[in-house]
């Protein structure tokens, strides 16, 4: 029973942490933010590289591009965490307290992983309607596991961003800067092959770029065992970002005790 209230403690506190931290949004706004602003990026995108290539069939980048769109929510929902804490005045009573950090954080992100999944799931119901992709081809379980794990390793590189927010009072260029990296190295609308042999390097340790090549391939109609490398790799990948955070958090903390920027606003 301890361990039941425990797990239900943990996943109510992530719901009240999103409702207190973006729960003033207007519903106009929230929409406009959340459901608008990425249908007209994927439009953007699909359009562009429509004329670009000169390809009728954009299903490429209206998979590539929806996937990608789940960093509104990753890197700026996540990112933004312990920044609107402070905002609101509760991160010292966060910092102060016994329980794990941590885990505290996880709890707080998942609200922003579900937004991140509905983000995709919503471009890629836009993309069908406009552009008339083909997922005729689709493994539909395959291809949930695929978006769940990007989302996830995109997740990691949030929180890894996220913890920069106990020491640093403007985290917007932090994120725009790792959202416009993701933007232009994750191979969405044009290959990595065609960067630079460093920037390739880099592309491959930023998640998404193994987890929108294999929901290309699924797409195409390939199986378990041709994507389950690039699958597992991309997992594996968000466990290293997850485990970067926990350290760089313990580092943070250190800092903001040290430098007394907790309550800097």
């Amino acid at each position: 029973m301890n361990k039941l209230e425990s797990i239900g403690s943990f996943f109510r506190q992530g719901i009240f942490s999103y409702k207190a931290l973006f729960g003033w949004l207007d519903p106009k706004v929230y929409i406009l933010t959340k459901i608008v602003s990425p249908i007209f990026q994927l439009i953007f995108f699909c359009s562009l590289a429509r004329f670009a290539y000169g390809k009728a069939d954009v299903t490429q980048w209206v998979i590539g591009n929806s996937i990608l769109m789940c960093y509104l929510n990753t890197v700026f929902g996540l990112g933004g965490i312990m920044a609107e804490e402070r905002n609101f005045g509760t991160l010292k009573l966060i910092i102060a307290t016994p329980y794990n950090k941590f885990v505290s954080f996880i709890g707080r992100s998942l609200m922003h992983i579900t937004d991140g999944i509905s983000t995709v799931l919503i471009c890629i119901a836009a993309g069908i309607i406009v552009f008339g992709a083909d997922f005729s081809k689709v493994n539909v379980a395959l291809f949930a596991a695929d978006i769940l794990i990007a989302v996830f390793a995109a997740s990691g590189l949030g929180m890894l961003i996220g913890c920069c927010g106990l020491v640093i009072r403007d985290m917007n260029l932090l994120m725009n800067t790792a959202a416009t990296t993701l933007l232009a190295l994750c191979g969405t609308n044009f290959p990595v092959e065609r960067l630079p042999l460093f920037l390739q390097k880099i592309s491959y340790c930023l998640p998404l770029t193994r987890s929108i090549q294999a929901a290309w391939m699924i797409a195409e109609g390939n199986r378990f065992g041709a994507v389950s490398q690039l699958m597992l790799q991309e997992a594996l990948l968000g466990i290293l970002y997850m485990l970067a955070g926990y350290c760089t958090l313990a580092i943070m903390e250190y800092l903001s005790r040290k430098k007394a920027t907790l309550d800097i606003f």
